[in-house]
């Protein structure tokens, strides 16, 4: 439990809360496949973060669902918990997000409960009030036009095996790949040796046989992180920006929509690259955050409840 910028906060909730809010605990959750980070914020509460296992229903059950978010609840203790708005991988179907309202009722009795994709978050942290094309490129990638209110038109997301491109797990499968068939450079070959077993029956075994096996060959795009400068590495982002430009963002292609906003750290971190390949495409890269939920936060105290 991380507390945070607690003047920032201070100053949203003289700026924005209407005297009814003023007393609310809002919980806001960002969750992907690999990882959650919750903030709960409130005059009664203070401001603090949180971070659990990512809860894409996809992957996770209901009962590990509930189980994680109990944690979560024994953190937070006796803080009375108003309204909860989770913004969560996998929670675009309304199947999908029932199942996640029911997990997080299971501990939180008493609060408002509003479960919706990750996609409407980050085009929220990223947008606001106005209008452009809203990227995620995390484990999984997805996209879609939004019109400052609501999402207009999203890419269908094919998930892990079919779809993915320019994410975590499209770089991990890549990587992983080309270790194997030997068309790696030696030196990144050694960094892999040394930060993961790289034994070929133990690799197959998490991937197919262990839970949360997309955000195993997600964890292998730290590769990006850690050589940004490496050509192997700058190639392989190159080449995976254009494959999301051409696969993904040429989808909203009958919108106009030129300016694109992205969430991850892939972007944070390789924006320049991606930016000149987005612009030979014809796109504006208008903003990219690394981490939604402090603008989620600021999104939800500018804005009432509901």
């Amino acid at each position: 439990m991380l507390h945070r910028n607690a003047m920032l906060f201070g100053y949203l909730y003289k700026e924005f809360l209407t005297p009814e809010r003023d007393a609310m605990n809002l919980l806001i959750a960002d969750s992907g496949s690999t990882k959650t980070e919750w903030i709960l914020t409130g005059e009664s509460s203070g401001n603090k973060l949180f971070r659990s296992e990512g809860l894409n229903p996809y992957f996770c059950s209901k009962e590990q669902m509930v189980n994680e978010i109990g944690e979560l609840k024994n953190q937070i203790g006796n803080i009375s918990v108003d309204h909860i708005y989770f913004y969560g991988a996998g929670s675009s179907d309304p199947s999908m997000q029932h199942i996640v309202s029911e997990a997080l009722e299971a501990h939180f009795l008493n609060a408002e409960v509003e479960v919706k994709s990750d996609l409407l978050g980050a085009a929220r942290s990223l947008f606001g009030d106005k209008s452009g094309i809203a990227c995620i490129l995390g484990t999984g990638s997805n996209s879609c036009v939004y019109d400052g209110i609501d999402i207009v038109d999203r890419l269908p997301s094919l998930g892990f095996v079919l779809g993915d491109e320019g994410s975590g797990g499209y770089f991990g499968k890549k990587i992983v790949r080309n270790y194997y068939y030997n068309r790696m450079p030696e030196e990144l070959q050694r960094y892999l040796e040394t930060k993961y077993n790289m034994d070929l029956e133990y690799t197959l075994d998490r991937v197919y046989r262990k839970p949360r096996g997309n955000a195993y060959i997600a964890s292998f795009a730290s590769l990006l992180t850690v050589f940004p400068d490496h050509e192997f590495i700058k190639d392989l982002v190159e080449k995976g920006t254009r494959d999301f430009a051409r696969k993904q963002l040429a989808y909203f292609q009958k919108h106009e929509v030129k300016n694109v906003g992205m969430v991850g750290s892939i972007a944070s971190i390789h924006r320049e690259s991606i930016e000149k390949e987005l612009v030979k495409m014809g796109y504006e890269l208008e903003i990219v955050i690394q981490k939604p939920i402090d603008e989620l936060v600021s999104y939800h105290l500018k804005h009432p409840v509901g």
